[in-house]
């Protein structure tokens, strides 16, 4: 009997002076994680490296060898993994060049021509309905168009089993039960921020898995230990009828859920005078506990330049202050999401830090708005580029570094207020109420969820420290290459609010 043929997807990892690595580490690609369930299940021996928990694969020699050893080698690159990802693949295929090495994930599919050069085959768009071509070795080489999947029921639950050193990424929680196993339940976004990519990845056609499908797939988990999920979707809330049914129909597990959203999406109307308290107590009763929420700026001329589609009437900042507390009066964590971009000042940090404490959320993060390939900023940017050598120039493009020259702020400002903006908003982040109750509500053990809580913080500090160490080199680096761009910059019409 012919052996089944080996597959082995790969997440690179992430660049070790990332200062938000602490985090990006518990969270692996998706991608990967379905395409290997879905070949597993068709007789295909497949398994999934993740470099974030498993390490650089060429220091772990029997991982590498194994990796070697499949007739395909699938690496999946974000923009700040491409240049891990080409690397290791250069190495692959000059060790083993009887392995085929494909590319995908958002990256490659942007810069399928920049991918293929390291590379057998390109994967541009969803890779599901082409894998097992892919797999067979009937699809030889050059770049590929994977269409979109209509029907995302018709995809299995990721099978983390099939992700190497999974346990090794368990055994830095306390308990099971307090890891958020990532979870997706839909594709697409319906806005086009002229920052990000998802829409003009997957399209802006909301695509779900029916609220059936998804409360069995979390059933199925529960039942292995989890009690902790993460969706991964865009925008958990885009649709209030299908969240509404989730909510109810999970309710009985006794589940805690984390996901994205917007922060207005309580409102029924644009003019704000309805509030969705059935969908509201419904999220609170069915377990969802963690709103990633993403503000993104708390300035009206910003968030039109944006194309941010706040709704409703009077000023910004109000209305957003007004939507974190009925939020908050719903008993959810909040974790403000914010971006400076190139016209901003310092007064601008000031000001999301102050609204930060002002609306007492729960924890926040600001990033530096960062023009990523296949979005209109990229190329409004383009000319303004400091780090423009790729592909080993992409591991900056991470939200965390300033990558352009035109900052009203200058590069050095910059990083330096966006560290000293977490700094403040964390300095004597003490216990509140709603922490007490995260505490109390997390499902395990009383002494476990109190070390997970200690051992939280603990991240927080040595996370801003490294990122101390992250602003210095960094700064050299740009000093090295254009040391004009340190200082402030004139900002072009066109970037400018």
């Amino acid at each position: 009997m012919a052996r089944p043929r080996k597959i082995r997807f790969i997440e690179p990892g992430s660049r070790r002076g990332r200062p938000f690595n602490a985090w990006v580490n518990r969270m692996p690609l998706l991608g990967p994680l379905i395409l290997a369930t879905l070949l597993d299940r068709r007789g295909y021996d497949a398994a999934v490296y993740n470099e974030n928990v498993s390490g650089p694969l060429e220091e772990n020699p029997p991982a590498y060898d194994d990796v070697c050893s499949a007739d395909v080698a699938g690496i999946s690159i974000m923009t700040p993994t491409a240049a891990r990802g080409y690397a290791l693949a250069d190495r692959i295929r000059r060790d083993a060049p009887n392995t085929t090495v494909v590319f995908g994930g958002i990256h490659a599919t942007f810069l399928s021509l920049e991918a293929l050069a390291h590379g057998d085959i390109v994967v541009r768009g969803e890779g599901e309905n082409i894998v097992e071509p892919l797999a067979a070795g009937e699809i030889r080489g050059g770049v590929v168009d994977g269409p979109a999947v209509e029907d995302l029921d018709a995809l299995p639950a990721p099978d983390y089993r099939l992700m190497r050193d999974f346990e090794k990424l368990l055994s830095r929680f306390p308990a099971r039960s307090l890891y958020h196993l990532p979870v997706l339940a839909s594709r697409g976004c319906p806005y086009r921020c002229c920052f990000c990519s998802v829409s003009r990845m997957f399209g802006q056609r909301v695509r779900r898995r029916s609220v059936e499908k998804v409360y069995q797939d979390l059933r199925g988990y529960v039942e292995q230990g989890f009690r902790e999920f993460f969706f991964y979707d865009d925008n958990f809330t885009s649709d209030r009828d299908w969240t509404r049914e989730l909510m109810w129909r999970i309710r009985p597990m006794d589940v805690r859920i984390w996901a994205q959203t917007r922060v207005d999406f309580p409102w029924v109307d644009g003019s704000r005078r309805r509030l969705d308290r059935r969908l509201l107590e419904a999220m609170r009763e069915g377990g969802a506990s963690t709103l990633y929420a993403g503000y993104e700026t708390i300035d009206e001329a910003t968030a039109a330049q944006w194309r941010k589609g706040y709704r409703g009437p009077g000023g910004l900042r109000e209305r957003l202050l007004e939507d974190t507390r009925v939020l908050h009066e719903y008993g959810f964590w909040i974790h403000g999401m914010f971006v400076v971009g190139p016209e901003h000042t310092d007064e601008t940090v000031d000001q999301i830090v102050e609204f930060s404490r002002r609306a007492r959320l729960d924890s926040m993060q600001t990033s530096i708005l960062t023009p990523l390939p296949g979005t209109p900023l990229f190329e409004q940017m383009r000319p303004h580029l400091i780090f423009t050598d790729f592909p080993e120039d992409w591991d900056f493009y991470d939200g965390v570094h300033c990558v352009y020259e035109n900052s009203r702020m200058g590069v050095r400002r910059l990083q330096e207020a966006l560290l000293e903006a977490h700094r403040r908003f964390y300095r004597g982040y003490g216990w509140s109420l709603r922490r007490i109750r995260d505490v109390l509500g997390a499902k395990a053990a009383l002494r476990a969820r109190l070390q997970w809580t200690w051992s939280t913080a603990q991240t927080v500090r040595k996370a801003l420290r490294e990122w101390e160490e992250e602003t210095r080199a960094f700064l050299e680096l740009v000093r090295a290459r254009r040391p004009g761009a340190l200082a402030p910059q004139t900002v072009p019409p066109e970037l400018s609010a």
